[in-house]
């Protein structure tokens, strides 16, 4: 007689099978967690690291970088490619570089600041829970070596933006009240651009109540196409990426500020609605809409992320005060309470987590 051989029957195999994929379900979301929670002490630590470059620049030069004139217009002529409009980031161009520029050698990025280069990455400015490599990836956007615009599309790129109303640009509203407008005098030396020259310690609400970098929101269509000008929306449509580079420049610019208001972007400035702490009132009809762009939203498809703070996680957006300190922001935060953080001069009093 044969011996009988022992086994599995069908039914046993698949109620293991069954419990594995149970156990498998039940790990995976743990697992995801812990992956979510590491990814965000890093975004963490990348802002605190930002806050201290700030703090280390207001040292060295006396106030806050701000972020720069369009074109890196400065008063030395032909820096860099020896055209007066067309400049990529150089240690003489940069009173007219972005934020992102003007603090390298304080995140241990001098070598990349005297001889800069498109294709290498700036780690503490990447949120690893978006991924990428840290440059542009958009089709077109590259520099081809020429004084022209394409100076300004490609290169690093950015998950962390200033707090415009803080810093402002070389190119800060000016002008009566009655017709706020910006002057020239930022293609002159620096030293006669209408910019904040803000201080730490010289602002009404005072460092720790004011809100200095923090994770910009973005539209998980752009993961992909980091740099890009436009992106597609599900039903076809276009919409802004606001994710320009580092070596764009200038007021407004979305791929390196958030929290704009009418003293520092003049095409929002005007007679109509009293803007907390501001000179300018915001221009007649914005009022309807414009405070709602004052908040904390998560990355999702289709996202308009125009002038809003958010990140990839969960628990919600990080952000660092001008005193360093790093407090994440839940997507519930009401736009009374953005706009207070944001705006150093209105005299709110806020509690944060």
């Amino acid at each position: 007689m044969r011996p009988l051989r022992k086994g599995f029957t069908l039914i046993e195999l698949l109620v293991v099978i069954a419990i594995i994929a149970i156990l498998i379900g039940l790990l995976l979301p743990a697992v995801q967690k812990v992956r979510e929670s590491a990814q965000r002490t890093q975004s963490v630590n990348n802002l605190h690291q930002i806050a201290l470059a700030f703090q280390s620049y207001h040292d060295a030069n006396n106030e806050l970088p701000h972020n720069g004139t369009w074109n890196n217009t400065q008063w030395q002529w032909g820096p860099g490619l020896g055209d007066w409009v067309h400049n990529y980031p150089t240690t003489a161009t940069s009173p007219g570089c972005t934020w992102a520029i003007k603090i390298l050698p304080f995140i241990e990025q001098g070598n990349l600041l005297n001889n800069y280069s498109y294709k290498t990455p700036v780690n503490v400015f990447m949120d690893p829970g978006r991924g990428g490599n840290g440059l542009v990836m958009a089709p077109g956007r590259a520099w081809d070596g020429k004084a022209d615009d394409s100076v300004y599309w490609d290169g690093q790129v950015t998950d962390y933006a200033a707090n415009s109303q803080l810093i402002g640009s070389g190119i800060n509203t000016e002008g009566p009240v009655t017709a706020p407008n910006f002057t020239s005098t930022w293609t002159g030396p620096v030293s006669g651009w209408p910019t904040f020259h803000r201080r730490l310690g010289g602002f009404q609400d005072g460092s720790s109540n004011t809100l200095c970098v923090g994770t910009k929101g973005m539209a998980t269509q752009v993961y992909n196409s980091r740099g890009c000008s436009n992106f597609t929306l599900t039903n076809g449509a276009t919409q802004a990426c606001n994710d320009d580079p580092i070596t764009t420049p200038g007021p407004a610019v979305m791929g390196t500020l958030r929290g704009f208001g009418p003293d520092d972007v003049w095409w929002t400035a005007g007679t109509g609605v009293p803007f907390p702490g501001h000179k300018y009132n915001l221009a007649s009809g914005w009022d309807s809409w414009y405070f709602y762009t004052f908040a904390v939203v998560k990355d999702a498809p289709n996202l308009d992320s125009w002038n809003r703070w958010g990140s990839p996680y969960s628990s919600g957006a990080p952000v660092a005060l001008c005193d360093g300190s790093v407090r994440v922001l839940s997507y519930s935060t009401t736009k009374e309470v953005v706009l207070a953080i944001c705006t150093p001069n209105g005299g709110e009093t806020v509690s944060l987590p």
